[in-house]
């Protein structure tokens, strides 16, 4: 019959041209329909979730090969006697270190019968923050100057005016202080010439606005190191 598939050499039908012609426009068309469906679905997610998801595809990785290298923490300052350190808003310089058996105007009492002596830092403060600060703090790890602390001794100092010998003084800003800080020690604990470590503190100046209120200063570390050479006192 006219119209219809032609008959090949073997006698089997051969195709159509049309289905011939429709067979690759047809894929064509399919792979542009899923293209297009992918782009839309990018489309809609958000730009911070694409952000996201590679930073965390960057973390994974970086975990495989060893973490993210630490930043190395600056080395700590060490300081000889006379040389001024400013943290915690003060500034701070070690004058000396005496040994005696008299208190002076140290704000400690030695007992004579135990035979213990009082070691004595000599040091001048300027408060340079804005408003007046105690010298002294109860805690354990203190950002004013019972922070200053003596390498080998648990103990927080006793502290005092040098001229006057006012326990505990308050700071006003930007006047100078000259502090005694002092320590009951055993008879043989320290002598003449002896090397010591002083630390001195550091910590940051914060403002509280929600459950506390005001100034203060936490994250207390040791902002600097002075190695000082103790000085016997005669008793006259």
């Amino acid at each position: 019959m006219a119209g219809g598939p032609k008959a090949t050499g073997d006698g089997q039908a051969a195709p159509s041209a049309g289905a011939d012609a429709a067979s690759p426009s047809a894929e064509a068309d399919a792979r542009a329909k899923v293209l297009g469906w992918a782009r839309r679905s990018i489309d809609l997610i958000p730009t911070g979730w694409l952000i996201t998801g590679a930073g965390a595809v960057l973390l994974a990785a970086t975990a495989m090969f060893g973490g993210l290298e630490a930043v190395a923490a600056p080395p700590t300052p060490e300081l000889s006697v006379g040389e001024t350190f400013a943290g915690s808003d003060f500034e701070m310089t070690v004058i000396g270190v005496e040994l005696s058996d008299e208190r002076g105007q140290a704000l400690v009492f030695p007992d004579e019968e135990a035979g213990e002596r009082v070691l004595i830092v000599t040091v001048d403060v300027v408060n340079t923050f804005s408003s007046p600060r105690n010298s002294t703090d109860q805690s354990e790890s203190s950002p004013v100057i019972t922070g200053i602390r003596i390498q080998g001794l648990d103990e927080a100092p006793a502290i005092s005016r040098a001229d006057d010998g006012t326990g505990s003084p308050v700071l006003q800003p930007d006047v100078p202080a000259r502090l005694l800080l002092a320590w009951l020690v055993g008879p043989g604990d320290f002598h003449d010439r002896d090397e010591i470590v002083l630390t001195l503190p550091d910590s940051t100046h914060r403002v509280g606005e929600s459950l506390f209120r005001g100034d203060y200063w936490d994250d207390v570390h040791v902002g600097a190191r002075v190695t000082a050479t103790v000085e016997e006192v005669s008793t006259p």
